[in-house]
């Protein structure tokens, strides 16, 4: 029974060692030594993880990948083709093409036409992922197993995919005067409206060849491989109509080909309402995949809209010789989200439903979440990725690999959540500093706020609702930051951080865009804005005048154990007492400077007061201030003046008890009169609030003689008539 007991005692310190313990209640005096070791025994162990975290984080990260993004930037977005259209391809305006060669020219960002996207992929995509190729063979492989260089440093894995979705056509809701001329209209994307019937030259050719091709025949997203995508003016699904270029045969000549097909045959038309397309590189010099999806979406109110997305993504993390490091921090990482998840189930079967009550508690739990989660994906990455490797090679693919871009999609998961959990994990850290006054106070002072803010944030979320909403309604039609309400949020939110376009909202409504724009200003920067650092500074201020305890109740003081700890460490090396006499030279180096500090200053105090409580009641109203410096001269006049004081109440004390002066003298010899006649300054409250103390302490002295003299004048009046009997 006693081994079960030392062993239940043993397991529930374990379980305080791994930050059960809750710091956030004070223990008592008696135990405070073991409440610092605890405290920061717990803190340098939840540092370790940290670091861990940190490390791996960092480590997952590569600084050339702003690089790589500039350099497909470059060659695609910002690089300019030719435009093609009909009317410039007649001999009248060879002159004009050739001496205003780059008028005639458009970059990715103004692409508005069909033909302008064929010319984009002719001219860009072409030149820069297949025209400039270099093939490279080892005598080993065969003639088909030759590496595709682009831009000297990259791989393309796999070939072009092009992905387009549509709609079905639908019977316009016009009037019937006009139907006649006009049969069908196509709406905008949605899950019900869109396309999934073939079309194109499939409906009507006979030909087997053309029949049998993927682009014109509809595909789930299950069979594309391909994910959803939330673009600018909706969002689209991963099914859809696709082609994979230059296919099983990654030439040029077949690129080309299959686009003249597709433009020949009228791939996009009206009922098209997004274009995707879709690359893959690799970077074997920097170990770095590149995704590259270029979108064109295309509204029911006409045009051409491109944007564009590149990531890079470290699939192949465990290479070189820092793979050591990774897969210790990992080792680590694991070992403390089992702790973690270990002591969460014993802290819920003990609080129960009381531990969804703290804020610190719901970090853990979201902490623990994703830790978990990350510990799930990077196993699935690590059995996918070295299937992938034993399976087959990936810079061999001559078609569209979706596996990739699936570990690709998952690789970015991880790294986004690896980011949380590195700045959750930080801001944890505030949990166990405790013992730091600055941030004890800003933690009481968010405490205090905290009720405040939350009201302010629903009338400041109300008002800036109602400005939105009048500001699209407004400034709409003509600004695009106001087009809609959720951008009208933003852009005002924005505007509180002084980043606006005056001029853009003063075209769109040149009398009411300024009185909308002056008013805004003035209600949510100098009225709202000011009453939060109001309610902050107010918080603040009160705590640090009237709330002192609340910080003594927070504040864990470990100065004393680690001085403790500092002093066995030393004296085990048997260095302990050259260690002290180096400490004290120091002092005495600094006291040479001829400044003090404030807790000097109530060191030497300490020994010239009267009694602990007065010197209690000075350090307790001066503990933030305690490395304030005093000069020398001050220092010696305190010490001065309070051992005078003190002598002064003895003789007092003496002379009441004799009867050579009364009470009344005495007080009338305190320079009350003088202190009358002028203003009250604060040291002069001070000091008048120590001498009320003092006399306090005076009147107790007196009412314990007085006791004392009637017990001993009782005790001998009961003695007397016994002495006479006998």
């Amino acid at each position: 029974m006693d081994s079960f007991s030392s062993n239940r005692s043993r397991f529930e310190k374990l379980i305080q060692l791994f930050l059960s313990f809750n710091l956030d209640q004070k223990e008592i005096d008696e135990t405070h030594h073991q409440h610092a070791k605890l405290v920061l025994r717990t803190f340098f162990i939840y540092m370790i993880f940290v670091s861990n975290v940190l490390i791996v984080t960092i480590l997952m990260q590569s600084s050339q990948s702003f690089l790589i993004t500039n350099t497909f930037e470059y060659h695609l977005i910002h690089r300019r083709f030719p435009v093609k259209a009909t009317w410039l391809e007649r001999d009248s305006f060879r002159n004009a093409r050739t001496m205003y060669k780059s008028t005639f020219m458009i970059g990715f960002q103004q692409i508005a036409t069909f033909q302008d996207i064929w010319q984009f992929m002719n001219e860009t995509i072409g030149e820069v992922f297949l025209h400039s190729q270099q093939w490279m063979s080892k005598p080993s492989v065969t003639s088909q197993h030759s590496i595709h260089w682009i831009l000297d440093h990259f791989l393309m894995i796999g070939v072009i995919r092009m992905r387009q979705v549509r709609v079905k056509a639908e019977k316009c809701n016009i009037p019937k005067s006009y139907s006649d001329e006009i049969a069908d209209c196509y709406p905008a994307y949605s899950s019900e409206k869109k396309d999934t019937n073939s079309f194109g030259p499939i409906t009507s050719s006979d030909s087997a060849e053309i029949n049998s091709k993927k682009p014109w025949r509809y595909m789930s997203a299950k069979e594309t491989g391909m994910n959803s995508y939330t673009g600018q003016y909706g969002k689209y699904d991963g099914d859809g109509y696709i082609v994979d270029l230059a296919q099983y045969d990654r030439t040029n000549r077949r690129f080309i080909k299959d686009l003249n097909e597709l433009e020949k045959y009228h791939w996009l038309d009206k009922a098209t309402r997004a274009l995707f397309i879709d690359i893959i590189t690799y970077n074997p010099s920097i170990n770095l995949f590149s995704y590259i999806k270029l979108v064109f979406e295309m509204p029911l109110t006409g045009g051409i809209f491109p944007s564009h997305k590149i990531e890079n993504r470290q699939l192949f993390r465990y290479v070189g010789a820092r793979k050591y490091i990774l897969i210790i921090c990992e080792i680590t990482i694991v070992i403390f989200t089992f702790i973690f998840l270990f002591v969460e189930i014993i802290t819920i079967i003990k609080s129960k439903l009381k531990i969804f009550l703290s804020f610190w508690n719901w970090i853990d739990i979201i902490l623990l979440i994703i830790s978990i989660f990350l510990i799930i994906v990077n196993i699935y990455l690590l059995i996918q990725i070295n299937s992938m490797l034993n399976h087959q090679l990936f810079i061999y693919l001559s078609t569209f690999d979706t596996s990739i871009v699936k570990l690709l999609r998952l690789q970015s998961l991880f790294d986004l959540f690896s980011v949380l959990l590195t700045s959750i994990s930080i801001i944890r850290i505030l949990k166990y500093c405790d013992f730091a006054v600055t941030l004890i106070r800003i933690k009481a002072t968010i405490q205090r706020c905290f009720g405040d803010l939350i009201g302010f944030l629903i009338m400041f979320v109300a008002i800036m609702i109602a400005y939105a909403q009048f500001g699209n309604l407004v400034l709409g039609l003509q600004a695009s930051d106001f087009s809609t309400v959720g951008k009208a949020f933003v852009a005002l939110f924005r505007t509180v951080l002084s980043d606006f376009d005056y001029e853009d909202i003063r075209n769109a409504a040149p009398i009411v865009g300024p009185l909308f724009f002056f008013l805004y200003i003035f209600t949510m920067v100098f009225m709202l804005f000011n009453m939060v650092l109001a309610i902050i500074v107010d918080s603040y201020e009160e705590l640090g005048n009237e709330h002192r305890d609340v910080i003594s109740q927070m504040l864990i003081n470990v100065t004393p154990f680690v001085k403790h700890s500092i002093q066995t460490f030393f004296e085990r090396l048997r260095l302990w007492t050259k260690v002290k006499v180096l400490v004290h030279f120091i002092i005495r180096a600094e006291d040479s400077t001829n400044t003090k500090t404030i807790r000097d200053l109530l060191q030497e105090f300490k020994y010239s007061a009267t009694s602990s409580s007065i010197y209690e009641e000075l350090r307790q109203a001066f503990a933030h201030d305690m490395t304030k410096s005093i000069s020398k001269k001050d220092f010696n006049a305190f010490l001065k003046y309070a051992h005078n004081d003190k002598d002064r109440q003895r003789d007092t004390l003496q002379s009441l008890f004799t009867g050579k002066k009364s009470l009344i003298n005495f007080n009338e010899e305190q320079e009350w009169n003088t202190r009358a006649n002028n203003l009250c300054t604060i040291q002069q409250w001070a000091q008048l609030r120590y001498r009320l103390t003092r006399l306090e302490e005076l009147f107790d002295s007196i009412e314990g003689k007085i006791i004392y003299s009637m017990k001993t004048s009782e005790n001998l009046l009961r003695t007397m008539p016994v002495s006479r009997k006998i």
